[in-house]
Order: structure tokens, then C-alpha cells, then sequence
């Protein structure tokens, strides 16, 4: 990798993207959570834990930036959400509702969808 591109991917990654974090599965059926900044279409990750997803999420959100640059495209700029409503949930009740989750971030979303939706 270059070490200038690197840098540059590092500093623009930096950048304050919101970040929707919500669960799912696996195609084996474990749980796990899915982390994605809309801006930046394609560019996601998943850990079993809220924190896991939103650690491994910066680290692909360094590398995508980082392949963006080395292909000459543009880096999405991170967007104000605008008109559209937004709920920050600082302690995520799980789907058996035993365990209770706080955002290792000001700037995650969780989305947690109702059974039967």
C-alpha cells in the first residue's frame, strides 16, 4: 500500500459518516451486527457484538476509501441527515431482551426491526 494514499484514506475516513448499526444473522443463523454508512454505498462490515461491528467497520471504511483513491473515483462526503428522522438509542435492548448494549459511539444509529416486520 502507499503510504501517502494510506494517510489521506485515514484522514478522510476520519470524517464524521453516520453509522447504522442492526441485526441480523449469518446464513448459518448466528447473530450478529451489521455496520453501514449509507454515504459510502458498499462499504460495510459485521461483528458479533455492536462494538465488534463498529471496530471492523472503521478498518473497512479505511481500506474502501483507500481503493477509492487508488482507482482516481471520488470519496462521498458525509451528509447531514437532513429531513429524515434519526433515532440514536444509547442502550439497545436485544431481541430476547436480556441484554442491554451502549453505543460505542455518538455517531451510531441502531435499527432494530419488530418481529413479524
Amino acid at each position: 500500500m502507499d503510504a501517502r494514499r494510506l494517510e489521506k484514506a485515514h484522514v478522510l475516513a476520519s470524517q464524521d459518516y453516520q453509522v447504522l448499526v442492526f441485526p441480523d444473522s449469518t446464513t448459518d443463523g448466528d447473530a450478529i451486527y451489521v455496520a453501514v454508512a449509507l454515504e459510502i454505498p458498499g462499504c460495510n462490515s459485521f461483528g458479533y457484538t455492536v462494538q465488534e461491528a463498529m471496530i471492523n467497520f472503521e478498518s473497512a471504511k479505511v481500506d474502501f476509501i483507500y481503493f477509492l483513491l487508488e482507482d482516481g473515483l471520488p470519496v462521498p462526503e458525509p451528509k447531514l441527515l437532513g429531513q429524515r428522522v434519526c433515532v440514536n438509542m444509547s442502550e439497545y435492548t436485544g431481541g430476547t431482551g436480556a441484554v442491554k448494549r451502549k453505543s460505542p459511539s455518538p455517531n451510531a444509529v441502531f435499527l432494530q426491526s419488530r418481529p413479524g416486520y
